[in-house]
């Protein structure tokens, strides 16, 4: 039998695997399924359709799974049953938010992916789509549908506009306000691309001809102003790596725009004004 303390509210409709663990005062609403492994720490509410994987932890005072922030959904007198998936091993920390998807069936649900940490107050809103090995630090905010790929970082307090993508490897400096597309293996502060994310890089594995070709890739962004130019260029002078093809690719299908080169930034805010 699951170990559920005699405080916690749990929906006979729920299903937990015999292991999981529930702490006092929480409570986990139909429709909720928990992996084996997974501990569901004090006050934190679960709410359904949402799927846990194995070895989570949630809590305390995390709210997963709850209704998605959106007027048109709200507005339903017949809501829909939307979903949320989590994967294996991932960490979501205290008062930590996760929201349903706004569109019925799982394969809609908003995701979050093995072995991810969810920082304390951090937000992952409806529909969003986040990879593997992401950390949310601290009160990161994401509007809705935003995808994020695997092994990102975003720092503590920084908000993602909704829609918004985030290549894989990239991280986002704490504070930043996103509200265009992060290309892949990018480090973001002071409003744009800073350079690319030469530590992340490096620690995930990636070959020096890999590292090389981003560096170089990297150049391309700083130098030109268009996405368009920024794509000729790397073709044109940039070995094509897999890292390089991911990157090329990222930009050529982005829908918001790319987050500009903090050179070019710059520049436009010390221009000196004509007349």
């Amino acid at each position: 039998m699951s170990n559920i303390h005699p405080t916690a509210i749990v929906d006979p409709r729920a299903q937990l695997a015999g292991d999981v663990r529930v702490e006092a005062y929480a409570v986990i609403g139909a429709g909720v399924i928990i992996g084996p492994g997974s501990v569901v720490f004090s006050h934190s509410i679960l709410q359904g359709p949402t799927r846990i994987g194995a070895n989570c932890q949630i809590g305390p005072a995390a709210y997963v799974g709850l209704d998605p922030q959106h007027l048109h959904f709200l507005s339903q007198t017949d809501r829909p049953p939307t979903w949320l998936v989590v994967g294996d091993r991932t960490i979501i920390r205290e008062t930590a938010t996760l929201h349903r998807s706004t569109k019925a069936g799982e394969e809609n649900a908003t995701r979050v992916g093995h072995d991810c940490l969810v920082m304390a107050s951090a937000h992952v809103a409806h529909d969003c789509r986040i990879g593997n090995h992401v950390t949310l630090a601290n009160a990161v905010m994401m509007g809705g549908h935003c995808q994020v790929g695997d092994r990102v970082f975003l720092g503590g307090g920084c908000g993602v506009h909704q829609f918004t993508r985030i290549g894989r490897l990239a991280i986002i400096s704490g504070n930043e306000a996103v509200s265009r597309d992060v290309p892949p293996f990018a480090a973001t502060r002071y409003g744009g691309l800073k350079g690319y994310n030469a530590i992340g890089c490096r620690r995930s594995g990636l070959s020096h001809d890999a590292l090389k070709s981003i560096r170089q890739a990297y150049y391309c962004i700083h130098t030109n102003r268009t996405t368009r130019r920024i794509v000729k260029a790397i073709e044109e002078t940039v070995p094509q790596t897999a890292e390089v093809r991911e990157l090329v690719d990222f930009m050529s299908h982005s829908k918001r725009g790319m987050q500009p080169s903090i050179r070019f930034i710059r520049s436009f805010m010390y221009e000196a004004p004509e007349g």
